[in-house]
Parts: C-alpha cells; structure tokens; sequence
C-alpha cells in the first residue's frame, strides 16, 4: 500500500511541474513568471523576444528600401538694380531611397511645381524711365538624387540630425499673362533649364517602423546654381553661389535677401 501511495505522490509531481512549464508568461500577468527551454523568464522579457523575433522576420529590402513624398511652400522676393520680383509657389516631390548604413542614406526625388510671380522691370528711354509690370505663372519639373549623412541622434533615436547634400536638374516653362514683355527678361523666353547642388540640414522623427516625419532647413542652405535660358532664336547664362538660400552677387552690391521663404516638408514611408 506504501508503495502505492508514493507511485501516485510522483505522478502528481511531474504533472505539476510539466504545467508550470507550459504556462503561457501573459496569462500570469507582468509579473509572472515562465520557464523557457530551461530559463525563467517574466511576461515582459517573453514579450520583448517576441517583437525582436517579428523584426528577424521582415525580410532586408523591407528594411533598407523606402519611399515618400515632400512638399515645398514657397515665398519669394528678389530685389534688383532694375528688377523687382515677389511670388509664390508649391511644390509636391516624391521620393525613394535606400538605407545603405544607419547613418547614410541614398536617395533621389522628383517632382513638380507651380510658381505665381509679379514682377516689375524699370525700363529706360531717351527722356524717361518707368516700371513696367508683369505677372507670370511657371511650370516646372525638377530630378534631385542626394545622400543623406545623420550627424545626431536624440532621444533614443527618435529624433535625428542630417546633413544632406542633392545635386538637381530640371526644365522651368514660363507663361505671361499680363505686361508687355519688351525689355525685360520675359521677352521671348520659351524656356529655362535650371541646375546645381546644395547642402542643407535636415530634421527627422520616426513615429514608427514605418513612418518618418522631415522638416527641411533650405534657408540655411549653401551651393551652386546655373540657368541656361532659351530665347527665340539665341540662349543666355547665368551661374551663382547660394547663400543661405540667396544669391552671392546680390550679397555683394548691398542687394542680398534671402531667396527663399518658407517650408519643405515631409514623410518617409518603410515597406
């Protein structure tokens, strides 16, 4: 009967210590406690090893390859010897890249823009001069590949500091639609191509796996500029150094202010 007796005592036992080791972690709560392929685990570790394994999972070109779009308010005055210009415009770009490091990232955008200007020429005659305004609207595309540097990273990781430098190209086309056009720049313009390179910091916060916010600082840019304008018949150049955003030449005749006013936006997007 003895014998009997401590059979069943060991049955028990090992029941008892299979179930402890089978509980699922979560049901005991935050505080409970598991055993694991042979090490105890809390509910909160076993959780953390689950979200770690997820992300083993998703396969590298989820990883490095993304996308997003940018969007570009702009507010421009340009003050001449014998020019005025102020305007706006909008810009919607699209962008892919690829994560070569965590810290470098390659990219290129593309896109769109629409730009209002009013603008006024002094023009100069034998016995008299005057202002003559204009109002122009242009269309314009634009292809910018750049590499993006992190320089900072705050709070952890949410928050990082970039340095970016793009190199761009694109084809401005130009529409008067009020003024006479006769001695200004306008004055048989079909169309303009623009290019260059620029370096300018940017801000980034990652909502997500998936999402990035991106805030664009141009007004602290630095680079180079280059248009080439096709006229009726002939074509004209002209090339500057950028200045936070505002051309050099300006700068140097007491004519300098800034080029550009306003925000550039946007969201990064991981498959």
């Amino acid at each position: 009967m003895r014998k009997k007796y401590l059979f069943l005592s060991l049955i028990m036992l090992a029941s008892v210590s299979l179930h402890g080791q089978e509980s699922d972690p979560l049901a005991t709560g935050l505080g409970g406690v598991a055993t694991v392929a042979g090490e105890t685990q809390t509910a909160a570790e076993s959780e953390k090893l689950k979200v770690e394994s997820k992300g083993d999972s998703i396969p590298m070109w989820k990883k490095k390859l993304y996308y997003g779009y940018n969007f570009d308010i702009y507010f421009h005055n340009d003050t001449k010897k014998d020019s005025r210009e102020n305007g706006w415009s909008f810009a919607l770009t699209p962008e892919i890249g690829w994560k070569l490091t965590e810290k470098i990232y390659l990219g290129m955008r593309f896109g769109g823009s629409y730009a209002n200007y009013k603008s006024s020429y002094l023009v100069s005659e034998i016995d008299t001069s005057y202002y003559t305004d204009l109002r122009i609207h242009v269309g314009s595309w634009e292809v910018a590949p750049y590499v993006r540097y992190k320089m900072k990273s705050l709070f952890n990781d949410k928050v990082g500091i970039w340095l970016e430098a793009h190199l761009y190209a694109g084809m401005d086309f130009p529409r008067v639609t009020e003024g006479k056009t006769a001695h200004t720049d306008y004055d048989g313009l079909r169309y303009a191509t623009t290019y260059g390179f620029q370096v300018s910091p940017v801000i980034t916060y990652q909502f997500n796996r998936k999402s990035t916010f991106q805030i664009f600082f141009s007004i602290l840019s630095l680079g180079y500029s280059g248009t080439m304008y096709s006229y009726d018949g002939h074509r004209e150049f002209s090339n500057d150094v950028i200045i936070f955003s505002g051309k050099l030449s300006n700068l140097l005749s007491n004519q300098f202010t800034p080029g550009l006013y306003g925000l550039k936006f946007g969201v990064q997007k991981s498959f």
